[in-house]
């Protein structure tokens, strides 16, 4: 049976399993239902009126882009998890984490609760709008404050907006049953009307939304073959909301650098959506997500980004209603949660005149308190400029689209002087990207959008254009268009979508971009010695299918690379995987590097340079990425190197909150062959900065060493900051037998790339010294062997989950380290969930096969 995950309310040292923990201070968030701790200076009038509901554009609303090292507010009612997300941020951000109640606390000797029953009302009111003002001010950079509802009191509500003017605040909510869950007390709908009335106040106090979507785990009989060595799934889900709230961090303060996000190491990762070539939005509607009807797995197919829909009401009178907030924001939350591309958030408005009306701007503006990659903004065809202009003053880093909808098609069409104008518009209100759109008469109305853009880009203007016509006759338009072209999801043509709008998939336009030469077929493979059993091809083949791309990935082994010479010459070839022993014997075929394979000293990812850069220069992995589906001569290869990236993946959902990378952290790699040569490489990116390697082999570990530690002094490891590269070290343990260093911490973080056979067929039977597991916060283990799936140091971690040792193995690398391998051959988001569930089904068949494949390797590389 499924069960409800809500989550618990826990302080810093308890989540950072601390030997010495301070005494709580009482929880005072209020009610708006208890009548005896109602806030007298706060009436319910008050919270009828407040947030979206007033001037949008005067209140902290407005307020969207801060230093990175502003301190961040947290608040929300009880059980909405502002508590938990507030050690996640301080944690990630190495920052103070401060509670009001506990500095009242500190402050007075009492709690909240006992100093107003001892003192009063009155006096309790200034006492704490004196400890509030006192807090925020000296915990003005680098902290994390958790508020409560009943912080709100008296002049509480008036100097956090006025706090919010120059920090981000943040609303911490959360759906009914979640919240009912954590507190076990009122009913679900109770909890509802607790959110309805408690919501704008303190959407009025704040300048951001999230949303802490609880989750449903699932049994162990729905869980799958990569569930098998599991039982983590409540750790997972913390891991889950700690990347998505993070993820809003990151585009609040903007310090990518500094907190990477679990996907910057993938290709793509390094490119705005915007700002490569032919890029796709699916569109699907509100509705469909919070009725759990959309399937967000195949929306994600082929799409660069997902555009939410928001359908207003035939009625514009009056402000939003706080369900359908509330929808907005559980619809982001699970969008967020389901995929790793960029949202556009889309106010679909019920008519258009002249005016943009106050519910239209009042949810677009909240759109914008979810920090999204992009919203858009219809422009009317007159005036209301100060209103546009005033919502994009808010806008924090958010990408805005002005979107211009003409209603009907001008006298002359594109060539019309009222497409350019409305291009000129959308750039002088600072929109980032203008997308106008015109109902097309014919089919050849579709010609005349590519003399509209020549025109435009004459101007120099700094907004980015999209243009494409709308209806049957314009879906020519959408196959050629650039910029976020915008699509139905499978199965989803009776959508809002797809009326009088688009009725194209994802796969309609690849199909159509390869039916006309724009795109053309070729031929990836993998390559090694013998790679019989990889299953690469079957992963790589499934998402091209999916897709709608004409490409092929098939294997070929050979005793040299002779083969590989010849193959990689051919004019439809696109790319190679290649695995040992060829990832370092390829090196003198190759005439440009990444820098990451440079730093390895191997390669896994093989692609063809067709076109050099100005000056006869290699081009960059980025650069490449534009030559991507183009076939013709082949002038030179390029190496890089996806083995670290999966790696790296695996280690960052793996690791606790209470195993967050700091200085004294350590890791440990078993073994010292070319894996281990990326799983250092990986470790050294998340900031380890003390790096073991333990091999049978003692000096193949110590060579290992010697190149990462050369490369450190050099400050030529990429992944490392230069100013800080002395203080990283690998260093090597000379046995599986010797004892721990006692000058260094367990390692919280483990990669075994050990066989588990040896060279002459015998099990290795690899586990790890008792003694070097003793973390005592537990850590991740990642297991890179997969067959057979349950090694034994498997069973070993496994028995090791109550102490908080979580365990990824090679089902979770192998598929990681592809979605980087199809973005560098494609120039595409790889379609996750259909390669996961591939290489998944292929096992399963291999293993209901296996008895009669007597000579099957139950360990060939990871490939």
């Amino acid at each position: 049976m499924a069960a409800l995950h809500a989550g618990l309310k826990r302080n810093h040292d308890h989540m950072l399993d601390l030997r010495h923990s301070v005494s709580e201070a009482t929880s005072r968030d209020l009610s708006p239902y208890d009548r005896e701790e109602r806030p007298t200076n706060t009436p319910r009038a008050t919270l009828d009126r407040s947030g979206l509901h007033g001037d949008v554009f005067e209140d902290s609303a407005s307020f969207r882009t801060f230093d990175a090292s502003s301190s961040i507010v947290l608040i929300g009612v009880r059980g909405a998890g502002k508590s938990s997300l507030g050690v996640l941020a301080a944690t990630a951000y190495s920052r103070r984490l401060v509670e009001i109640d506990r500095s009242f606390f500190d402050t007075t000797g009492i709690t909240p609760r006992d100093y107003r029953k001892a003192r009063g009302t009155e006096e309790f009111y200034k006492r704490h709008a004196s400890v509030l003002a006192h807090t925020l001010n000296t915990h003005n950079t680098n902290s994390v404050i958790i508020c409560g509802f009943a912080d709100l009191e008296h002049d509480g509500a008036t100097l956090l907006r006025t706090y919010a003017k120059t920090h981000p605040v943040f609303h911490v909510t959360r759906d009914a049953m979640g919240i009912q869950s954590y507190l076990q007390v009122w009913s679900v709908d109770r909890v509802q009307r607790l959110l309805r009335d408690t919501g704008p106040l303190l959407r009025s106090c704040t300048n951001f939304e999230f949303f802490n979507l609880t989750e449903v785990l699932a049994a162990p009989a729905e869980q799958g073959v990569s569930d098998v060595t599991r039982s983590d799934g409540l750790f997972l889900t913390l891991k889950r909301v700690e990347r998505d709230f993070l993820r809003l961090l990151r585009n609040v303060l903007g310090d990518r650098d500094r907190i990477p996000s679990h996907q910057s190491a993938y290709p793509l990762s390094q490119i705005y959506v915007h700002e490569r070539p032919s890029t796709i939005c699916t569109q699907v509607d509100l509705e469909d997500i919070v009725r759990r009807t959309a399937d967000l797995d195949d929306i994600q197919v082929g799409a660069d980004a997902i555009e939410i829909l928001i359908a207003m009401s035939t009625s514009d009178h009056g402000p939003p209603h706080e369900d359908l907030l509330l929808s907005i924001a559980e619809a982001f939350a699970v969008v967020r949660r389901s995929t790793i591309i960029p949202i556009i958030l889309t106010v679909a408005p019920a008519q258009r005149d002249g005016e943009l009306k106050q519910q239209y701007m009042c949810l677009t503006s909240y759109c914008l308190r979810f920090g999204p990659e992009y919203v858009t903004v219809a422009l009317p065809p007159n005036g209301d400029n100060v209103n546009v202009r005033a919502l994009l003053g808010g806008k924090g880093r958010t990408v805005m689209i002005g979107e211009c909808d003409m209603d009907s098609r001008p006298k002359n069409g594109w060539l019309d002087e009222e497409c350019l104008k409305l291009y000129c518009r959308g750039d002088s209100l600072g929109f980032d990207i203008v997308r106008v759109r015109m109902p097309a008469d014919s089919t050849e109305d579709n010609f005349g959008i590519p003399i509209f853009l020549d025109r435009a880009s004459r101007l120099g203007l700094r907004s980015l254009l999209t243009a494409y016509n709308t209806g049957k006759h314009g879906r020519t338009s959408l196959c050629f268009n650039k910029i976020l072209t915008p699509v139905t999801a499978p199965g989803s043509h009776d959508s809002m979508t797809a009326r009088g709008k688009t009725a194209i998939t994802a796969t309609d336009i690849f199909s159509a971009l390869f039916a006309t030469f724009v795109y053309e077929p070729l031929h990836f493979f993998i390559y090694g010695a013998s790679v019989d059993f990889s299953l690469s091809p079957v992963m790589h083949n499934a998402a091209y299918r999916a897709c709608g791309m004409q490409h092929t990935y098939s294997k070929h082994s050979s005793p040299d690379l002779k083969d590989f010479e010849m193959l990689s010459q051919q004019p439809d070839f696109g790319g190679a995987a290649v695995v040992q022993p060829y990832k370092t014997g390829v090196l003198p075929l190759l005439k440009g590097l990444s820098s990451h394979a440079k730093a390895i000293g191997a390669v896994n990812t093989i692609l063809p340079v067709r076109e050099f850069v100005q000056d006869s220069q290699m081009p960059t992995s980025t650069q490449l990425l534009l030559q991507a589906n183009k076939s013709g001569p082949v002038k030179a290869l390029y190496g890089d190197n996806t083995d670290w990236i999966g790696m790296r993946a695996c280690l960052r959902r793996g690791l606790s909150p209470a195993n967050t990378v700091r200085p004294h952290s350590t890791a440990l790699i078993c073994g010292a062959g070319g894996q281990a040569r990326s799983a250092v490489y990986a470790m050294l990116s998340l900031g380890v900065r003390t790096v073991f390697v333990c091999n049978r082999n003692a000096d193949h570990a110590h060579e290992l060493a010697r190149h990462y530690n050369s490369l450190l002094k050099d400050q030529s490891v990429g992944v490392v900051d230069p100013a800080e590269s002395g203080k990283y070290r690998v260093r090597v343990l000379n046995s599986f037998a010797s004892t721990w260093p006692k000058d260094a911490r367990h390692p919280s973080m483990i990669l075994s790339s050990i066989p588990t056979q040896a060279a002459d067929g015998s099990p290795t039977n690899f586990t790890l010294p008792a003694d070097w597991l003793k973390s005592p916060t537990g850590g991740v283990l990642v297991e890179l062997a997969y067959r057979p799936m349950v090694t034994p140091i498997v069973k070993q971690v496994r028995a090791l989950a109550h102490k908080g040792w979580i365990l990824m193995d090679g089902f979770d690398v192998l598929p990681e380290q592809a979605f980087a391998q199809f973005e560098l051959f494609t120039g595409r988001r790889a379609p996750r969930k259909v390669m996961r569930d591939e290489v998944l089904r292929r096992y399963r068949e291999e293993q209901q096969s296996i008895s009669a494949a007597c000579n099957l390797d139950p360990n060939p590389p990871a490939s």
